[in-house]
């Protein structure tokens, strides 16, 4: 191997040319926001003019907050001997833009927005109470945790509240609505050098378990040296640094980066008062798990409410029409549903509606009886809403265990009602079968002049009255020993309202003719008003108006996938728009005990006739049904307009039918005028008192010749 001479290689290192490389270029500063920019909740980005940067918005989750839970327990005692309650507080914001970025934006569609971001996030709830020794009104502040749950979710947790602050919270919560939320952060910007504003940290983003607490401090203008150590600042709690080397911008003005303070406070209100919260306040014992606090009491007194009952408002029950309300059993895990009211049952042998007249030995007594009614009375409550209310149950987390029932028993105080405009002796009382009751009413003269049988006709024309006058009463429900609150249902007695049985149409799939067959087990005509087809959690209603004959069928489309199909009608009898007095014993029994004659008062009022004109009338009635029936002539004259008499006739008449021919004699005042003889039908069931006008004379005068 040949060397090379040394001064040959020194030639060539002297040969080569030398480069002088000097300093890097400056990085771009970061792109931030312009404080000096600032337009409400908008700002105008350092590098980018065409960027707008803008702050979010924080807000209390919308309602229902499926976050929102009050979770109380007692597991010991205070110094004093009460319970030492824990308690535990979640409840979510959510983040999104203010009102004048989205107006922003949608006046500037092409514009670049981006959000800024906030660091060092904070959270305290407040709340107020009075100084029992001062009255002063003092701030309960309680610190906070806040999670990242994304898209714009947040939790806030407040963990652990003891002993007094829990009932302090619970009552601001729920009665006194002075609780107030408080928000702070901080986020990076570029200012202007001069004024005071807070170093620019490293970008601390939401932390997922804790918070740090915000460290506030203040800068001096910026100089050409380097950052000096911190130093202290008398009587401040925060620390004054200086700042490194500004940025310069083209106009050569100098920026700096600063760190600037967010805050946001948000009253809370009664928000988490409302019905639909009221499941998330729980209390747990060492017996009892989960229990719904009713009230502040149950926060101060170790034994709890009396009653495991507690009205349910978090279901909005006026979804379901035919219910009124519901209470929830948290040691049975019950709901009893309380119908909006109580009405005759029918069945098989028709309504459980029943008219019975007895012997009245007493004293008292002109018509020599009394009428008994009885009914039989059940929740008039839609299938179709029953399930329906059943798949929302199941779909609540914190009720899907419970099971929906009926009322089963009636409470004494107050007592159960029918209000009837005569005097009658009523008693209601447990039915034959589970959640029924039956109504008992004892009808008896008030006197000469108003027989039994006249108020019993009046109570039988309400039963099937169509002008809304049904008797009207309320049913006393007893959940059970402890709940305090009256629970009511109403009673409506009108064969117009009835309450049906599970079998009282049978339903049958027909895959021939792929058809749902509908089979009445009824002797009595029902008006189907709509059904329900049902496979587990899905269900299809169909409205419809069709009759289902007594003891008839009538069929339905059967859908190709029926496979574990339900199926759910709603129905109701098929009454008359007039109910005639005939109708109704389609729908009331009636049966005689010991009785089968009756005194009965027919009449008739002239009050409506001139007797300027008219001297004297007679009326002979007579009835086609009773031909040995003759009550005495009813007369009438210018000093006596109305006449009445007593007759005996079969309790069936006096109940339903008594159709009858009058009579009349006219003798005028005018003995230039002959006597006029003409007749007038009427029904003395439906109206006792025959009324004569002068223009039923008048009709009926001969016709002067031509």
């Amino acid at each position: 191997m040949v060397k090379p001479a040394p001064n040959l290689i020194h030639a060539i290192l002297i040969a080569e040319p030398v480069i002088k490389v000097g300093p890097p270029p400056p990085p771009p500063p970061p792109s931030l926001p312009l404080v000096s920019s600032r337009n409400g909740n908008l700002f105008q980005g350092r590098n980018d003019p065409n960027l707008h940067w803008y702050l979010p918005d924080f807000n209390l989750a919308a309602d229902v907050d499926p976050g929102f839970a009050f979770v109380a327990s007692q597991s010991s005692q205070s110094e004093g001997g009460s319970p030492f309650n824990k308690a535990r507080l979640t409840l979510r914001l959510h983040k999104s833009q203010p009102d004048d970025v989205v107006q922003f934006a949608q006046s500037n569609p092409d514009a670049k927005l981006q959000e800024i971001s906030l660091a060092e996030m904070s959270a305290n709830l407040s709340t107020s109470y009075t100084d029992d020794k001062t009255g002063q009104e003092h701030q309960k502040p309680f610190a906070a945790t806040i999670e990242d749950l994304g898209n714009g979710d947040f939790q806030l947790t407040v963990d652990p509240l003891l002993g007094p602050e829990v009932i302090l919270l619970y009552q601001d919560l729920t009665f006194f609505g002075k609780a107030t939320l408080s928000l702070s952060a901080s986020y990076q910007a570029w200012s202007q050098p001069g004024a005071g504003y807070l170093l620019a940290r490293k970008q601390q983003l939401f932390e997922s378990n804790a918070i740090v607490a915000m460290k506030v401090q203040t800068l001096s203008a910026p100089t050409e040296t380097s950052a000096a150590a911190p130093r202290p600042f008398a009587a401040q709690s925060f620390i004054r640094k200086d700042m490194p080397s500004a940025i310069s911008q083209r106009g050569g003005d100098t920026l700096v980066q600063t760190s600037q303070a967010w805050a946001k406070q948000l009253p809370i209100g009664l928000k988490y008062k409302q019905d639909r919260y009221q499941l998330k306040y729980t209390i747990s014992t060492d017996t009892v798990t989960d229990h719904v606090i009713l009230n502040a009491n149950d926060l101060k007194d170790f034994s709890l409410s009396q009653s495991e009952f507690t009205e349910l408002k978090a279901v909005d029950v006026s979804q379901y029409p035919t219910l009124s309300k519901l209470y929830m059993g948290v040691l049975s895990r019950t709901i009893v549903m309380v119908p909006k009211r109580y009405s005759v049952v029918r069945g098989r042998a028709g309504c459980a509606a029943l008219c019975v007249a007895v012997v009245d030995s007493s004293p008292a007594s002109g018509s020599r009886c009394r009428f008994e009614f009885d009914f039989t009375i059940a929740p008039e409550v839609s299938r179709i809403e029953v399930y329906k209310l059943q798949q929302e149950i199941k779909g609540r987390q914190e009720l899907k265990d419970y099971k929906l029932k009926l009322p089963d028993f009636q409470r004494d105080s107050p007592p159960s009602t029918l209000e009837t405009q005569f005097s009658s002796n009523i008693h209601i009382d447990q039915g034959a079968l589970p959640q029924t009751f039956s109504v008992t009413v004892s009808i008896q003269d008030e006197g000469v002049q108003t027989p039994a049988v006249a108020n019993a006709n009046a109570f039988i024309m309400r039963l099937s009255s169509s002008t809304g006058a049904d008797l009207i009463g309320s049913l006393s429900i007893k959940l059970d020993d402890g709940y305090p609150q009256p629970v009511l249902s109403t009673i409506d007695l009108n064969f117009a309202h009835t309450a049906g049985s599970d079998h009282e149409i049978d339903v049958q799939i027909v895959e021939e003719s792929s058809e749902i067959k509908f089979t009445s087990q009824l002797p009595l005509d029902l008006l189907i008003s709509r059904y329900a087809l049902i496979k587990g959690s899905a269900l299809t209603e169909v409205p419809t108006n069709v009759v289902l004959p007594a003891k008839g069928s009538l069929t339905i489309p059967l859908p190709p996938d029926h496979m574990d199909l339900t199926v759910a009608v709603d129905a109701q009898l098929v009454i008359p728009q007039q109910m005639a007095k005939s109708d109704t014993m389609k729908f009331l029994e009636i049966r005689t005990a010991d009785v089968q004659e009756t005194q009965y008062v027919v009449a008739v009022n002239g009050s409506g006739i001139d007797f300027n004109k008219v001297d004297s009338v007679e009326a002979s009635i007579t009835f086609t049904t009773l031909p040995n029936v003759t009550p005495r002539v009813l007369k009438l004259n210018t000093n006596v307009h109305a006449d009445s008499t007593h007759i005996v006739i079969p309790l069936e008449n006096a109940v339903f039918a008594l159709p009858g021919t009058v009579n009349l004699a006219v003798h005028f005042s005018d003995p230039e005028i002959s006597d006029l003889n003409f007749t007038l039908q009427n029904d003395f069931t439906a109206s006792p008192v025959l009324i004569v006008l002068q223009s039923d004379i008048d009709k009926n005068l001969p016709k002067p010749q031509s």
